[in-house]
């Protein structure tokens, strides 16, 4: 996990903006007049992209054996794609094409001394290529542009498997496969026009690869005799992408006068790009599916603090502002509760649920009015991420046995908020926001040791848990810094 923080950066991004040269910053803070928009972002374009992408991995139970794992890695490539600007509002379609490497492995011990037999499983997942064809949609504040986008995904995998039993005689199988697996996809991000035909932009994607079988083949060997095998295994999927690049654009510096652009309302402008600071507090419930035995929770709360970053950008027409945002929040949202199993008498068993969130991401899209002169009222809605631990203490008596088992896993869902955001200078805003979040559910494999009782000296154990999920409800109070500074519009136009 040493570098989930990389990969935690790199969705951070998502839906991000390069700021702006320190020059805005210098701009006069008098109120004065927006002159009019003189770019626009109609035309043909190419361009280069580097990125980050990562998530997780779920075999599922049928093949070798249940495998949940983090895949992630690093990408890069290129796309071609076409704009057309009416008034504030631009469309086009753009393909994309990137060479990856956002492998994941899951390697698994079972067994121990007071075994006849122990194992060793191996399974792994990389995707070396994705290539996407998508929509895009947005807002248009001359040289800044923010927009959405869906489209279709075609993704290139290759997985292996292999499982070794050691015993009276050593018996192994060994697979593998590859596959082109084609989804949906659905972004967000900004872009920002430089002198001449050049831009920056960065966004992020989420592809959501669902469950698809796939066949494996290859060997089994029990010596001295050796086979082919083939097997099917149902993999699923989802990947966070989040990527930065340029464009070069080949196309018109001026607004086509038939479809003027649409200036910003009097008061203060929201155009530009913004970093923040924000903190608050989270609380839900957690579920934890079946899982070995009588490994189930059915609802329990989950809470804590949170604190973190924010970056992101508008773009406003009229009263009108639509924008993107990355959200980065370290957490001590985390649950504990100690259930009692039913055992027999006098045996008792006693299991420890703790879960903890280690940081929660939001890669959302924000539309909302302008009311007055320095406040905006906003809705969002958008992709939520977060790495969890999450641990399994147990304990028997009569005999007494313990076992602690834990893993990490990415958790994806869905994020929805209102919030209120209000000007206090011409470079700083403040906010108040509420969001909710719905994971979907996740299964994961707690591996760890096991002793006394029948484990003997030790024993190491894997134990799949058949899904966890999770509703949250988040209040965030926060700062934010506008790389422009918020110029005051004194005139409709």
């Amino acid at each position: 996990m040493k570098i989930t923080k990389a990969w935690l950066a790199a969705t951070a991004v998502a839906a991000l903006l390069p700021v702006q040269s320190s020059i805005a910053a210098d701009l006069p803070l008098k109120a004065k007049p927006i002159v009019a928009a003189t770019f626009d972002w109609s035309g043909v374009y190419i361009g280069a992209h580097a990125g980050y992408g990562g998530g997780m991995k779920d075999w599922e139970p049928g093949g070798i054996a249940q495998a949940d794992f983090i895949a992630r890695g690093a990408l890069a490539g290129g796309q071609i794609g076409i704009n057309k600007q009416l008034g504030s509002f631009v469309f086009g379609m753009e393909f994309a094409g990137s060479w990856a490497d956002i492998t994941g492995r899951q390697h698994v011990d079972i067994g121990g001394p007071a075994f006849v037999t122990s194992a060793s499983i191996d399974q792994s997942s990389r995707i070396d290529g994705i290539a996407t064809i998508a929509g895009r949609a947005g807002l248009a504040a001359d040289r800044w542009f923010v927009f959405a986008k869906a489209g279709l995904s075609a993704v290139h995998e290759k997985h292996s498997a292999g499982l070794v039993v050691f015993g009276a005689a050593t018996s192994s199988i060994s697979a593998g496969g590859n596959e082109v697996r084609y989804a949906p996809m659905l972004g967000f991000g900004s872009e920002y026009a430089l002198d001449g035909n050049w831009s920056l932009f960065a966004e992020y994607n989420l592809h959501y690869l669902g469950a698809r079988t796939v066949p494996l083949r290859g060997t089994t060997t029990a010596p001295p005799l050796s086979a082919p095998i083939t097997f099917d295994q149902r993999i699923d999927q989802s990947i966070h992408v989040a990527k930065v690049g340029v464009n070069y654009r080949w196309g018109g510096v001026a607004i086509d006068p038939s479809y003027p652009a649409v200036r910003p309302a009097p008061g203060n402008n929201w155009t530009g790009g913004y970093i923040g600071v924000q903190g608050g507090y989270g609380w839900g419930n957690k579920q934890w599916g079946d899982g070995f035995g009588t490994l189930r929770d059915p609802d329990f709360r989950t809470d804590g603090w949170l604190a973190g970053g924010t970056i992101g950008a508008n773009a406003q027409a009229g009263s009108f502002v639509f924008g993107v945002e990355g959200e980065i929040l370290g957490t001590g949202i985390r649950s504990s509760q100690t259930v009692a199993a039913a055992v027999v008498p006098p045996a008792t068993q006693t299991n420890i649920f703790d879960n903890k969130i280690d940081w929660l991401a939001l890669a959302s899209a924000r539309a909302g009015f302008v009311v007055g002169s320095n406040l905006m009222l906003y809705g969002k809605g958008g992709v939520a991420i977060a790495e969890e631990k999450h641990t399994l203490n147990l304990s028997q008596t009569g005999p007494t046995s313990t076992a602690l088992l834990s893993t990490k896993a990415i958790h994806t869902g869905v994020v929805a908020g209102a919030g209120a955001e209000y000007a206090i200078a011409p470079n700083w805003s403040v906010k108040a926001e509420y969001d909710y979040v719905k994971m979907f559910q996740q299964a994961v494999m707690l591996a760890g040791t096991a002793t006394g009782g029948p484990f003997g000296a030790g024993a190491t154990l894997a134990v799949p848990v058949n899904k966890i999920g999770q509703d949250l409800h988040l209040v965030k109070f926060g700062v934010n810094y506008h790389f422009n500074p918020l110029p005051a519009v004194v005139a409709k136009y």
